[in-house]
């Protein structure tokens, strides 16, 4: 996880449809803007064509503007349609700023782009899941050579319904084949609406009819984020002083094991009122994955926060993961020079019946939200324009260790 967003340049059909981009790093804080030849040359000069490239470059700019304007997480935008999307991905990626902006996700039908730039909240649950799904998957009675179940957040999908990378997802490779089937698929929402993540979900679930498990891991904020602006009574205090290292915000959070806010100097950096998972998994008489279930077979809910149940997802996991191994079964006995020995050690192999540890997904989630709150500080902070300005340096690895562990008690 944590890999910055980028079109893999071996997707030929993604590759055909690039535009030419500028390779210019823009200086410090100047707004991202399309390439001089952002708007494509055609030989037909009609005003059809003309109006096309116009409208084109309006939008691209509308939207790399927007992306690099202030503050945000997460932004939709309307009415983009594939070109303008394959060029705001590459133009993102081109000038550096695919790091902050590593998910975005559009759907050709309704011409909509959802962009994100995720924060350690959002990635903290989820990385801990990816993780020991990682690991159960590695001890798999199968050589790697022949078949191999992946976990990933890098994975570029493309469908009819939707083009992007999901938070999570477990593909299969097999030496059968040289395209690898998506079985498993989750994806982890904080600011993002939850009906947007929904959307989400159905569209790869419409994509991808082979999957086995999808789930959602959701971050209720208790109320919705504002920096403090640039004129208010804290905005003044705030930017008289100078900037806080990451120990000095240590000091003045006070006890870093509280979920529910994180206020430094009067104002609320982070709030969090609940955090909810939902898995769905396959059933035997389904033809496909069916997202609309909210009890019984086929669905689980679980919590974080407040209280701590997961019980009913791991019980959900362990479901999911003996359906990824009749998947893989299934998929051995097609291999032809596959020995019967290995297909009788993947028949005896069992999954964790206790996968997700909840203590681990707790001690995750407390750590992120005081590293959430930090960065937001520090990318207000940054951008006032009177000194003094860098005084402290950027959140190192061994800072977000240290807060990490501070966190945790040690």
């Amino acid at each position: 996880m944590g890999k910055g967003y980028r079109i893999p340049s071996s997707h030929p059909s993604i590759v055909a449809k690039r535009l030419p981009t500028a390779r210019l790093m823009p200086r410090v804080g100047q707004p991202l803007s399309p390439a001089p030849d952002a708007t494509v040359a055609h030989h037909n000069t009609s005003s059809s064509h003309e109006h096309s490239d116009r409208r084109h470059g309006a939008k691209c700019k509308e939207i790399l503007q927007g992306l690099s304007g202030q503050q945000q997480e997460y932004v939709v935008y309307e009415d983009v349609s594939f070109q303008d999307y394959i060029y705001v991905a590459d133009r993102l990626e081109s000038i550096g700023y695919a790091k902050a902006w590593k998910r975005l996700t559009f759907f050709p039908g309704s011409q909509t782009l959802m962009a994100s730039s995720p924060s350690a909240a959002h990635e903290s649950v989820l990385g801990v899941v990816a993780e020991d799904l990682c690991g159960t998957l590695l001890s798999l009675p199968v050589p790697r050579t022949t078949l191999a179940c992946r976990t990933q957040g890098n994975n570029y999908l493309r469908g009819d319904s939707i083009c992007g990378i999901p938070d999570l997802c477990i593909q299969m490779h097999s030496s059968a084949s040289l395209k690898p089937r998506p079985l498993w698929i989750m994806e982890s929402a904080f600011t993002q609406p939850d009906g947007d993540v929904m959307r989400k979900l159905h569209a790869y679930a419409s994509d991808k009819p082979d999957l086995l498990v999808v789930g959602k891991i959701v971050l209720n904020q208790a109320r919705p984020y504002r920096n403090p602006g640039s004129k208010g009574a804290i905005a003044r205090e705030l930017r008289s002083s100078e900037l806080l290292t990451i120990d000095e915000w240590t000091d003045r959070a006070g006890d870093l094991d509280v979920l529910s806010q994180v206020v430094v100097d009067g104002h609320t950096w982070f709030s969090l009122s609940s955090v909810e998972i939902h898995v769905w998994v396959r059933q035997p008489n389904d033809t496909r994955i069916v997202l609309d279930r909210r009890e019984g077979d086929g669905y689980a809910f679980g919590t974080l926060y407040p209280t701590v149940d997961i019980d009913g997802i791991n019980k959900a996991f362990r479901c999911g993961l003996g359906l990824l191994k009749e998947t893989i079964i299934c998929e051995l006995q097609k291999i032809a020079d596959v020995e019967q020995a290995t297909i009788r050690l993947m028949e005896d192999w069992s999954p964790p019946s206790q996968l997700l540890n909840a203590t681990l997904l707790v001690s995750a989630l407390t750590s992120a939200a005081q590293l959430t709150a930090y960065d937001r500080y520090y990318d207000w902070r940054s951008k006032l324009k009177k000194k003094p300005y860098n005084s402290a340096k950027r959140l190192t690895r061994a800072s977000r260790t240290a807060l990490r562990d501070s966190a945790q008690g040690d």
